[in-house]
């Protein structure tokens, strides 16, 4: 069995000397997709998607690109014995999976991943595997989430709701992910949207992919009410103690429970998230067939508990993997 070794900033194989999302410099690392909690400069060598390396570049723009290397879904390239080839995620734009083949075993890594079809982005290609690393963001069976048509629509119906009622709606979303697909879900729908600028550097990379944006606009202080705004969790406070009328809602998976009501300053709770809910993720270990299941992120022991209940050979990474729940995005 390829040795893995799970630290607080990543996971080692040293059979092949390779790293996977360490947030930490290391020689040689695959990037699973481009948030912070799993995207870092400072390495010798990295693989990612071509979507990922450019989120990571505007995001990192001092980082050597002779030291990166853009691989597309399904490519294969040989590292110190191994096979490695890209696997669609469905997490965010750009996220992939990591299939590592050596010694006749097969790896699979998936980095953060959802099943359903996300709103933008791929949808997650299913890979046989022997082992299998999972992260279990939302591994409990509390957690169950919309999929991309009735969030679309629970967004849309939010912001009209709020304008019927002579109210500005206000969206918290993080800069990658989850607030490029507030403001495509409000735009396709003709609704005017003005959009922090954290979340609309990220915006150019989406159009460069095909998917469209129409009417929006940057957010300022002047921005006229009938607008719905799509800002950053940190303008929290701004927003509360503004001379608008608002109403906020909170588009995550944490909005699956109601406490993220009173955490999060707000009135409506739409449990819509770019991870796989708790009956995705038992999915994606039934369609990898794997023989031995590691748990990492979030619920870990829980998640393995409740696998090995099904007859999974299924065990948590150390507890220092297990980044809290709320770096959900960053």
């Amino acid at each position: 069995m390829l040795e893995c070794i799970f630290t607080s900033h990543g996971i080692h194989l040293p059979a092949i000397d390779l790293w996977l999302d360490s947030v930490e410099p290391v020689a040689a690392n695959w990037i699973s997709h481009a948030h912070g909690d799993h995207a870092q400069p400072g390495h010798g060598r990295v693989w990612a998607t071509p979507p990922t390396m450019h989120f990571y570049l505007t995001r990192f723009p001092e980082a050597s690109k002779s030291s990166l290397q853009e691989v597309e879904f399904g490519e294969q390239w040989e590292w110190n014995g191994a096979r490695l080839t890209a696997h669609r995620a469905g997490h965010i734009l750009g996220a992939a999976q990591l299939l590592i083949e050596f010694q006749g075993e097969r790896l699979l890594y998936t980095g953060d991943i959802k099943l359903r079809p996300p709103m933008l982005g791929d949808e997650t290609v299913a890979v046989e595997c022997d082992r299998l690393i999972i992260e279990s963001t939302f591994g409990l069976p509390i957690y169950h989430f919309l999929d991309r048509e009735a969030g679309t629509e629970r967004i849309q119906k939010f912001a009209r709701e709020c304008f019927s009622d002579g109210l500005t709606p206000v969206l918290f979303g993080y800069p990658l992910g989850r607030g490029q697909e507030i403001v495509s879900a409000l735009c396709q729908a003709g609704i005017p949207t003005a959009v922090h600028g954290a979340i609309a550097r990220m915006i150019p990379e989406y159009e460069r992919a095909g998917y469209t944006f129409p009417g929006w606009e940057p957010y300022d202080k002047t921005v006229a009410p009938d607008h719905a705004l799509v800002l950053v969790p940190v303008m929290r406070d701004v927003v509360q103690a503004s001379a608008r009328d608002v109403r906020i809602a909170y588009v995550s998976g944490w909005a699956a429970l109601d406490n993220a009501r009173a955490r999060n300053g707000a009135e409506e709770l739409i449990p819509y998230s770019d991870h796989a809910d708790f009956g995705e993720l038992l999915r994606l270990v039934e369609l990898s067939k794997a023989k031995r299941v590691d748990v990492v992120h979030g619920y870990t022991e829980a998640f393995a508990r409740i696998l090995r209940g099904r007859g999974i050979d299924a065990h948590a990474a150390q507890p220092a993997v297990a980044r809290s729940a709320e770096s959900e995005d960053i």
